[in-house]
């Protein structure tokens, strides 16, 4: 570790939380010269449940180069509805979905921005209090921080939110997941990434391979108290055979949603991403808007400091593509889960999945998809590089052949 004894306990940028946001909103900042403290209730690396799942506009608000961490890059996936249908869809000409390890993942984005001189990381120190009197004092068990802008990536139950009251999730979803390690799990077909809608009431179960593992889970907006036994029905259901207990490594997290009604904060404090509540409650997407609010964060509090804008303005900005999204999706949601074999009806027609598919090829938001849905139906017709292939029933992975356009990118 690099020794930051002389350092000040003042900084430009104060960041509480290490998870995506909170890193790539420390990124931006220490890019344009700013001086940042990140603190973490965690020790790194640290256990995060999350399917790792990547979207092409995830990558472009990323402030690194992602090779490093890539395990697994797919051209294809599938949405189905569990024992009535089965639609894969693919992009012939790029990757729609990229793949990480969260855990790695997240201590990766920790490590990359230690390099820079400016930075201090403090892990496995919870924040006790925050005040603001014209600088933030952050305080946890072991040191007071002082600071003039405040990041808040702490998560579901931001005490950053609670402290400042900005915004109001509308209501929590729930995943549960588990690691599943190809030299203790067997599938005799290899699969894409799948979501199989109807796996559990309002939800969905999702396998994500990887290079050395899948993440297989569930995701739902109901609580429900059976997600242990539903997850392992579902992993038996999907043709896994694996030694020794499957629900091992089983781990569970709640995601907000619906944080899309802000009350401007009078202080320079920034939301971002699960402490906002942003975030698609239809699929649980959240790095997307993680990594897109923690860069938007760093530009205008660089920008701030600059005297060319106000800390107000984030929130502005923030409207042109995380809050439009969390705001539409929201709003989709409900009738998405109410009936789902409707909505996988309207996904099937090729006025839709087709420029669905070449949006996210593009790293296009829901919102430009929507915007831009005839220009994007028209260059996938005049370039060919989307398809679709629908089956009339959902199959588990093992009574599938093998898959043209898979490519595992096994890299650590």
């Amino acid at each position: 570790m690099v020794d930051f004894s002389t350092m000040s306990d003042q900084f430009d940028v104060i960041v509480v939380g290490a998870g995506p946001g909170g890193s790539n909103a420390a990124a931006v900042a220490l890019k344009h010269g700013l001086s940042v403290a990140q603190v973490d209730k965690s020790r790194f690396p640290r256990v995060k449940p999350c399917g790792g799942g990547l979207t092409i506009k995830s990558c472009r608000a990323l402030q690194f180069d992602l090779q490093p961490m890539l395990r697994g890059e797919f051209r294809e996936f599938e949405f189905n509805v569990l024992h009535r249908c089965s639609n894969q869809f693919a992009h012939l000409r790029s990757a729609v979905l990229r793949m990480v390890d969260r855990p790695q993942f997240d201590h990766w984005l920790v490590s990359e921005n230690l390099k820079a001189p400016r930075f201090r990381f403090f892990e496995d120190e919870r924040v006790l209090d925050i005040s603001y009197d014209g600088l933030f004092h952050v305080r946890t068990p072991n040191r007071l921080l002082r600071g003039r802008h405040l990041v808040g990536a702490d998560g579901a139950y931001s005490l950053v939110n609670r402290l400042f009251a900005i915004t109001q999730p509308l209501g929590f979803a729930v995943a549960v997941e588990v690691t599943l390690r190809r030299d203790r799990a067997r599938l005799p077909a290899e699969i894409p990434p799948c979501f199989d809608f109807d796996a559990v009431e309002s939800g969905y179960g999702w396998v994500f391979p990887k290079d050395d593992h899948w993440n297989v889970g569930l995701y739902t907006l109901h609580k429900s108290r059976h997600l242990r036994e539903q997850l392992a029905a579902y992993i038996a259901l999907k043709g896994f055979r694996v030694d020794g207990d499957p629900l091992a490594t089983f781990a569970a997290h709640q995601f907000p949603y619906g944080g899309y009604r802000i009350t401007l904060p009078e202080a320079p404090v920034y939301l971002v991403g699960d402490a906002g509540g942003f975030g698609d409650p239809i699929v649980g997407e959240g790095i997307y808007h993680a990594l897109e609010s923690g860069r938007i964060a760093g530009e205008t509090i660089h920008d701030c400091l600059a005297g060319t804008a106000r800390h107000q303005e984030y929130y502005r900005r923030l409207e042109a593509s995380v809050l439009a999204d969390t705001r539409v999706t929201c709003r989709i949601a409900g009738a998405v889960y109410r009936d789902v074999g409707k909505a996988m009806t309207i996904l099937e027609n090729p006025m839709v999945w087709r420029p669905v598919v070449q949006g996210n090829a593009e790293g296009a938001t829901f919102t430009e998809i929507i915007r831009k849905s005839g220009w994007l139906l028209l260059k996938s017709l005049a370039l060919r590089s989307v398809r679709s292939r629908r089956e009339g029933a959902s199959l588990p992975g093992s009574l599938r052949g093998p898959l043209r356009g898979l490519r595992f990118v096994a890299q650590r």
